[in-house]
């Protein structure tokens, strides 16, 4: 009986405290353009000072050759696959802003290497070299800052843009090869750690940044 009273009142508690937070505060939604892709979020504004977002993003960047550091890489695919959660902190006007975030990342890239005409005898044993790769770590967390421009033309559409930076971690790798070595352990995990290195080595992409454009509505 007791325990069931206890249930009643947490019950009540948590219903009155959901109605005064709708009653404070809005919902929105918005779409956004961003470095990482096409976005889709769902937020609410509790008061002038803090909100909350929740965000979604996915795309798919694919070249069928692509050149860096004088290197030539095939088929090359960065599909971002994300969802976040944002704590928005306003200060000092109602429309610039300081956001922190965390989120589950699974985002795939793949590319490959033609070892096949290589100077070195050895390499063009490895053939044609595929590593698909995936983040070891796959939470990521957020910093950045934003600007909101409310109310376009008396309306309730909000234009919201953001720069910061995504902590994305370092990747690991599985690798395919064509070559003669392609049964050879010492020459797959060799391989495998070259192919790690070859993304782990760039700060940029550990740390990634992020630069999103949209319109959000707020009801």
């Amino acid at each position: 009986m007791v325990l069931l009273m206890n249930n009643k009142i947490i019950v009540m508690a948590t219903s009155m405290l959901c109605c005064q937070l709708a009653h404070a505060g809005n919902w929105n939604v918005a779409a956004r353009i961003s470095t990482l892709g096409l976005a889709g979020e769902i937020g609410y504004q509790f008061n002038e000072t803090f909100a909350l977002r929740l965000q979604g993003t996915w795309w798919d960047h694919f070249k069928k050759t692509l050149s860096y550091d004088n290197v030539k890489y095939h088929n090359v695919r960065f599909r971002p696959l994300t969802v976040n959660a944002y704590a928005d902190w306003y200060f000092y006007t109602k429309w610039w802003r300081l956001s922190l975030g965390a989120g589950y990342n699974a985002t795939k890239i793949n590319l490959s290497q033609d070892f096949s005409n290589h100077p070195d005898q050895i390499k063009r044993l490895l053939g044609v070299v595929t590593s698909k790769y995936r983040y070891k770590n796959p939470l990521k967390y957020y910093i950045g800052t934003g600007v909101d421009i409310r109310n376009l033309g008396g309306s309730k559409w909000t234009f919201t843009m953001d720069a910061g930076i995504y902590f994305m971690g370092k990747v690991s790798a599985k690798v395919r090869m064509t070559g003669l070595l392609k049964d050879d352990p010492g020459a797959v995990s060799a391989t495998k750690r070259a192919s790690e290195e070859l993304l782990n080595d760039k700060k940029w992409f550990s740390t990634y940044p992020a630069i999103s454009l949209g319109f959000k509505y707020e009801f």
